[in-house]
């Protein structure tokens, strides 16, 4: 029994497979190239779709009590959530509709109400400002929606003890000023982290693996950007430290390739061997483990995703993306492109005298 299930194990069939990863490389690389030129196409035509961190726009909350009228003696109880999330969505959308506005992003959050509750359960509503609008005519826009929102839901009331307008906040005017420094100090991050992983990795191993390593890194981030693109997925500064982050992960599997190709080339087992020979047998005997801590890795990401908050899920989406990339361009691109640029060092011989 144990002997049929090691035959059918995933290290075995792997083991004994004929897939040739190196000499497929021209067709590996033909999928990231469609997305890349995609990607840039629109890059140039439409560009990105940027969030607030970088258009600048206003930010409202709503607290989730909409419906129900509360009586003075039911004052305290005003932090109970009586209004459907997604309800309450469609009322906002409408408001901000009617005024030439749209929602840019919306997520559950607690709001104080003076003299009345502390930490009840509400809504934060972000919403680009009209292009071109000045301050003033920003303001008055702003004062105009929570007014608006205030009959949506009802909160028009006020009495000796407690105005209930407050229940929606006033409005705050976010500045863009974070774009250009957020973006100059990411470009100099993601730089210094490409130059100190290519020092790593060509002393480690040699200067063509950390080539190969870096070329990698370039793929997963393209990847990345040109899917953010294609699915028009908001840019804000969770996506600029996703970006950083996916650099540290995407060369995990890339480094577990390159020291089991160390390996194989210092094994007498593989004496002679030709770089496509080391490099397909380096991929198989590591692809396991790959598949295993990244999909332990996805799914967890896969979670986040699923039941964070917005701010959360912007952050969770592109690592998913640039996780999936890493483990292509470790798996299927790198050790072909090893296996082409490297050349084994020869042996000096002495000259006999």
């Amino acid at each position: 029994m144990n002997k049929n299930f090691k035959r059918y194990s995933m290290d075995n069939m792997l083991k004994n497979s004929r897939f040739d990863f190196c000499k497929n490389l021209k067709w590996f690389i033909i999928p990231p190239i469609v997305i890349i030129i995609v990607g840039i196409i629109l890059m140039c035509t439409i560009g990105f779709n940027l969030g607030l961190d970088f258009t600048g726009g206003s930010v409202i909350k709503v607290y989730a009590n909409a419906e129900e009228k509360i009586e003075d003696s039911e004052i305290y109880h005003i932090d109970s959530n009586n209004e459907d999330y997604n309800a309450m969505r469609v009322k906002i959308e409408e408001v901000l509709k009617e005024n030439g506005l749209s929602i840019a992003s919306f997520r559950s959050t607690t709001m104080d109400i003076e003299n009345v509750v502390t930490g009840g359960l509400a809504v934060e509503v972000q919403y680009q400002n009209l292009e071109g609008a000045t301050g003033t005519e920003i303001a008055e826009l702003n004062n105009k929606v929570r007014a608006s929102l205030q009959q949506v839901f009802g909160y028009t009331k006020y009495t000796a003890t407690v105005d209930y307008r407050y229940a929606i906040s006033a409005p705050e005017v976010v500045t863009a000023a974070a774009s250009s420094e957020l973006l100059m100090n990411a470009f100099i991050a993601m730089l210094v982290a490409i130059v100190l992983i290519l020092i790593y990795v060509a002393f480690r191993f040699e200067i063509t693996s950390g080539l190969a390593a870096v070329l990698a890194l370039f793929h997963d981030l393209l990847i990345m950007t040109s899917l953010v693109l294609i699915f028009r997925i908001p840019i804000n500064s969770s996506f600029v430290a996703g970006l950083v982050t996916i650099l540290g992960y995407s060369i995990n599997n890339t480094i577990i390739i390159f020291d089991r190709i160390r390996e194989n080339n210092k094994n007498g087992k593989y004496a002679g061997a030709s770089n496509v020979k080391v490099a397909n047998e380096s991929v198989k005997q590591t692809m396991t483990r790959s598949i295993y801590t990244t999909l332990t890795t996805l799914i967890t990401i896969a979670l986040v995703a699923i039941i964070g908050v917005s701010d959360i899920r912007e952050f969770a989406i592109p690592i998913l993306i640039g996780i999936m990339a890493g483990f292509y361009s470790s798996v299927f691109i790198t050790p072909g492109l090893w296996a082409i640029a490297y050349k084994p060092k020869k042996n000096k011989k002495v000259a006999r005298v």
